[in-house]
């Protein structure tokens, strides 16, 4: 009964920190509704029950419970703040941005970090490709960004989308980029490994493979791998990376992502 009583102690602390973490995340409707999930299944995974079975599909999230409602107002706080931060940009020349999900927006230190780039921080948390691109014309209206970064692909397989999905969903955004201007270069960021996701990890290695595959060869483009810098030897995510989520990136994991990253880019 004891060990009972500590491992439900344990779990009610963990679901704690995640709820608590998602009230400091800037996240509106959607983007909310996506991050609760993952922090309940969590839950539920500590408890012992397996709910892989119930796993709602991403048409299932976006529509199911909107009677209506147009899915893109779920993100609408986020995308006004990213408007104002373009709005407010002062020096484009020789632009970098980085366009993506929460690892990209919680990226506090990312102008000191990348010092000497020019570089714009729009990421919104919960997102993934598909809503990536569907604001993509919205938020880079104003901009000639001589190189996007794109982080996305993580919130995607944590949606139930297979690899090959992501990929599509990636190229589709891609599009929308070289339609805007076929000039700019890209690059595009590995996903990284996650604590609280450690199931996905067979679907992060194939979607990775899939995406150096095609940014290599048919695009012509970077692919950033900061996924093997952040995996241990026994091939597990090196816990001192992160949050107390085991999602998202500490201070530690940002080193990895700025010495990766400013070298990736600087060298191209």
């Amino acid at each position: 009964m004891l060990f009972i009583d500590n491992y439900m102690k344990w779990s009610y602390i963990h679901i704690r920190i995640g709820i608590s973490y998602l009230c400091k995340e800037d996240l509106s409707g959607m983007g909310y509704l996506v991050r609760l999930k993952s922090v309940v299944a969590d839950f539920w995974k500590h408890l012992g029950f397996n709910r892989s079975a119930d796993k709602v599909q991403p048409d299932t999230i976006e529509t199911s419970h909107l009677d209506g409602e147009d899915p893109s107002d779920f993100w609408r706080n986020q995308i006004n703040r990213l408007k104002r931060r373009v709005r407010s940009l002062e020096n484009q020349e020789n632009l970098v941005v980085f366009y993506g999900s929460s690892s990209i927006r919680l990226w506090v230190h990312m102008k000191e970090d990348l010092t000497p780039l020019n570089v714009l921080n729009l990421g919104f948390g919960g997102s993934n490709y598909t809503w990536c691109a569907h604001y993509f014309d919205e938020v880079f209206e104003p901009l000639q960004p001589k190189k996007i970064v794109l982080y996305a692909g993580e919130n995607d397989l944590g949606e139930g989308k297979s690899p090959q999905t992501v990929l599509a969903d990636c190229k589709g955004l891609v599009q929308k980029i070289k339609a805007k201007d076929a000039n700019i270069a890209l690059a595009i960021i590995s996903i990284k490994p996650t604590i609280t996701r450690q199931e996905m990890l067979p679907d992060i290695l194939e979607t990775n493979r899939l995406l150096k595959q095609y940014v290599s060869n048919e695009l012509g483009a970077q692919f950033i791998d900061v996924f093997s810098q952040m995996i241990s030897q026994d091939h597990k995510p090196r816990p001192e990376l992160y949050m107390a989520d085991g999602l998202h990136l500490n201070k530690a994991g940002y080193e990895i992502w700025s010495r990766s990253i400013r070298a990736a880019l600087l060298s191209r």
